[in-house]
């Protein structure tokens, strides 16, 4: 428990000596969007998930290559992770928000070892909420 606690001391001291209001405030929107995909979409098919990330990442700007190439890497990560495919669609959504945080994270000059704690610390904070 105290290692629980110690990573996600350490994730908010990375963002609160890393970030401004503003910054907190976007990263603070990327979960509350992500959030209302996953509320919006308690049982998506493969269609919804493929609709929604190629919906993001085009108002994002990216290239049909890299949308395709994104949803093959999350389909195969799924598979590879043992999922059946009934909660593939899910995962891909929740894959979604860890890139979006993670490109987030990266673009405000976190080092890898930085965004692997704070991408740790939400985890686990997440995981004590559901069991609350």
């Amino acid at each position: 428990m105290n290692k629980k606690f110690d990573v996600k001391a350490q994730a908010k001291d990375i963002l609160e000596e890393t970030f401004d209001t503003e910054a907190v405030m976007l990263l603070g929107k990327i979960s509350e969007e992500m959030q209302l995909i996953l509320v919006s979409n308690p049982s998506p098919t493969f269609v919804d998930a493929a609709r929604i990330v190629t919906h993001y990442f085009v108002n994002d700007g990216r290239s049909e290559g890299f949308i395709e190439d994104w949803l093959r890497t999350a389909e195969e990560h799924c598979k590879s992770r043992g999922l059946d495919e009934a909660d593939q669609p899910k995962a891909m959504l929740s894959d979604l928000g860890i890139f979006r945080f993670m490109w987030f994270l990266r673009e405000k000059g976190l080092s890898e070892d930085q965004i692997n704690i704070v991408l740790t610390g939400a985890i686990q904070q997440a995981t004590d909420n559901q069991d609350e």
